[in-house]
Parts: C-alpha cells; structure tokens; sequence
C-alpha cells in the first residue's frame, strides 16, 4: 500500500510539472522494475521510453533498449586438483560471480542416499540417526546427468529426435530414478571381555549389480591407506543392523546431503598503491608502526632502500587499518586501496562426490538453462501484454 502511495505521489508530481503520464493496459501494480517500466512508459520497437520523450527508465530501460555494454568473461585456471579448484573469473558483473557461487552450493544435481528401510536394528543408534549418517556419505556422481529426479519429471526442455526414415519420434529409453544399496553387519565375537568394536563401514555396503560405478567415496580403496572408508557405526557383540537404502538424484537447495561442496568462495583482489615519496617524511620507526598495523602482515619495509614494500596482497582482507593509521601519522593518501573491477578469484573444494570443475560446469550448465526458461517466459509475457489477452497473472516457471 505504502508503495503504491508514493506511485501515486510520484505521478501527481509528473503531472504538476507538465510531465505525462502513460499507462498500459493490462498492467498490474507492483515493485517489479519490468512492470513499473510497463506502467510507466510505452513498449516501442526500439526499447521503452518513460514519462518524457527520450526519458531512460534506468535498468529496465537500458536492457530493452539493448544499449548494455557487451561483455566477454574469461577464466584462468590457477590450479586444480582431484579435490580443490582455483581460478580467476574476468571481466564479468560482481552479480554474475556471486550467482555462480551460489548455483554451484544449491543447484548441482548430484546423489545421495534418501530413503532407509531399517529391516532389523538393536545397536546403540536409532533409526533416524543412522538414517541421517547414511544420507551424508557422499556418493560418487559422475553419471548423475544419467537420472531424472522428481522435479524433472515434468521438463520438456529437449526436443524430440525425429527419425528420417519413419518420420516418428524416437523412442528413448527412461532415465532410471534410483539405485539401491543393501547393509548387512554383525558384531564379531572375538572370545575377550576388551575386545575392539566392530566397525561398520562404507566399505560394507552393498552396491547395485546394476550400476556398478554408483558407490561411496573411496570404496574398498584397500591399496591406498590414505583412503580410508567412512565410520556408519559400531557394533558389539550380539549386535546387528540389516537395512535397504535407496539413492536417488538431487540438488542442494533441497537437502545438504545433496551439496557437492566442501567449501565455495570467491575473492576480489586489491590494488594497492604505495607513494614512497609521501612516506619519506616519517622516520623508520614510523614506517615500521605503519606496516605492523596491518593485521594480515602483507607490508614490509626495505631494509636497503626504506621504502614500504607489498609482500602477498593475495592475503589483503579490506580492513583499512593500514590506510587509517597512515592517516593518523599525518600522510593521509601515501597509501591506496582499492578493489580490482571485475575480477574474481574462486576456491572451490568438492566433498567428492563430483570434481571441482564438473561442479563449475555443472553450475554454468543450470545457470544457462535458467536463463532460456526466463527469456522464453518473459517474451511471452511480453508479446501478450502487447498483443492483447495476456493475463497479468501469469507466473514464470524459473
């Protein structure tokens, strides 16, 4: 209501100052910027226009207009491992960056254990507990693009392969939805009132005769001792457990179980800019006051030529404290630090379950996906409004 009041007020306003105002039928009242472009200017063959002839309606107006500045990413590999993947992202938006962060943490498809029958169980641990232990052994999920999961069921993204020679669709077969595991243990007696526990392990489960490459992390890696199984449980004698765990397809915005990540980050580096010259005034004991400011430690003094020198300014964490403690020693400005623009420089960590650079192109591949969905939904949205018969309550399914 509020909103709409300053609308109001700001049309009113319009008008006392000569301006006019157009409205377009079918739109709705709202805070989306699309629909208050609508409202407030007129959808013409070369963009939208506002109140005033020429006037520009800021975003909206700048990417119907099509007058955006092009932009060409680029990606420099700094290094990559079976576990962990660093590189920089170029020439790109702070926004862009921030959504491949986040489509990389909740939007990858991967596997996980999601559904446990508990046949028979008198260990110390509950069902649900041991449940929650087995959704979170991660699973190995190269061939996860081979599944569909229930929120897929519906899409209709491809099109259907025609055959040449009938003219039909060709058949294909369904994607499975599940592979099952199967965990059978007993606590071994071993005849010692002191005996170790018997551990339960992801060694012993029992994969699917169907899909043979579908299993946990590290399985029955018994050459490699750094790879070692995970610990479900322990069982001592006379104890037992027997279930059935299905595994199914899955992305992180759903259950963590399904979070390919270990860890996704990204940082922006500095420029750092140092005017000697200026620092020349103070002694070498407040050179050294001003470098042991810093809490990172990424500054030094010379000890040939005096002067203050960056050490690592990859370590620079945007505390200022340097720059204000230049302030206070009377040369305010010898120092700058400033955000290098558009550029980004990515750690992601994987929990195994897919490597890191399947993860980052599995994340580019679903932010591209979103993006036809929302140019398919808006230009139909558009084309009614303009044509006639849109309905204004018509939502996009991104």
């Amino acid at each position: 209501r509020e909103e709409r009041e300053r609308e109001r007020e700001g049309e009113r306003g319009a008008r006392g100052r000569g301006g006019k105002t157009v409205v377009v039928e079918g739109a709705s009242e709202g805070s989306d910027p699309v629909q208050r472009g609508r409202r407030q200017g007129v959808a013409k063959g070369k963009g939208v226009t506002g109140e005033r002839e020429g006037e520009s309606l800021g975003w909206w107006g700048t990417m119907a207009s099509g007058t955006c500045r092009p932009r060409d990413p680029k990606v420099n590999i700094l290094s990559s491992t079976s576990e962990a993947l660093n590189f920089e992202l170029l020439d790109t938006d702070l926004s862009v960056a921030n959504a491949l962060r986040r489509v990389m943490l909740s939007e990858v498809p991967t596997l996980a254990i999601d559904l446990v029958e508990i046949h028979y169980n008198n260990t110390v641990l509950n069902d649900e507990f041991i449940t929650h232990r087995l959704g979170l052994i991660p699973i190995l999920s190269t061939r996860v693009n081979d599944f569909k999961a229930w929120y897929e069921e519906d899409e209709s993204d491809e099109e259907e392969e025609i055959d040449p020679n009938t003219g039909y669709p060709i058949e294909r077969e369904e994607a499975p939805t599940e592979v099952v595991f199967k965990l059978n243990a007993i606590g071994e007696d071993k005849g010692s009132e002191n005996d170790e526990p018997t551990l339960v392990t992801s060694d012993d489960i029992e994969l699917d005769p169907r899909f043979p490459g579908i299993a946990p992390i590290d399985y029955r890696q018994y050459d490699n001792p750094a790879k070692r199984p995970i610990v479900i449980m322990k069982l001592k004698p006379g104890q037992a457990i027997s279930l059935k765990a299905t595994v199914r397809k899955g992305i992180g915005k759903d259950h963590a179980k399904w979070n390919p990540c270990a860890t996704v980050v990204f940082r922006i580096p500095p420029i750092i800019h140092i005017n000697n010259q200026m620092l020349s005034k103070l002694t070498e004991g407040q050179k050294e006051e001003l470098v042991d400011s810093c809490p990172t430690k990424i500054f030094k003094v010379n000890p040939d030529s005096k002067e203050v020198e960056v050490v690592n300014s990859d370590q620079y964490t945007y505390d200022d404290e340097i720059v204000r403690k230049a302030e206070l020693l009377g040369v305010s400005g010898a120092i700058l630090i400033k955000e290098k623009p558009e550029h980004f420089v990515f750690t992601v960590e994987s929990t195994g379950s897919l490597p890191p650079h399947e993860i980052v192109v599995g994340a580019i591949r679903t932010l591209k996906k979103k993006l036809r969905v929302l140019i398919k939904d808006t230009n139909r949205v558009l084309s009614e409004q303009r044509y006639g018969g849109g309905d204004d309550r018509y939502q996009m399914n991104y």
